[in-house]
């Protein structure tokens, strides 16, 4: 057991230097120097909480609602900082579903028991 969990530990290493990881993390902490990009993720973040609140509960949702959350959504976009951490974000979450489905793949004769 201490081999799969040194293989593990190798793994996270290598995925935690990764390219994908590396640009992900400098995309955060350049995001991070800039404040106004966190109230906007955090006031977009209360709206669509908000709006989910009211969906779950079955109750209506405004139009105000709607195109707060819309404004909101272009505010973000609109830097480009967040642009960038939103293409590492994606390219990181790609490389960890191909770790995974290899994963997925090397272990399916186990899975079928």
């Amino acid at each position: 057991m201490s081999e799969i969990n040194e293989l593990a530990g190798k793994l996270g290493k290598a995925l935690s230097q990764s390219p994908q990881a590396l640009a992900l993390r400098a995309a955060r902490a350049e995001m991070d120097k800039q404040p106004q990009i966190a109230q906007a993720l955090q006031e977009y973040q209360n709206q669509a909480d908000k709006i989910g609140q009211l969906d779950s509960e079955q109750k209506p949702i405004e139009v105000e609602d709607k195109k707060l959350l819309q404004q909101l959504r272009d505010k973000l976009v609109s830097f480009e900082i967040f642009k960038k951490f939103t293409a590492a974000q994606m390219e990181y979450v790609s490389l960890m579903h191909d770790v995974n489905e290899t994963l997925r793949k090397a272990l399916a004769e186990t899975e079928k028991m």
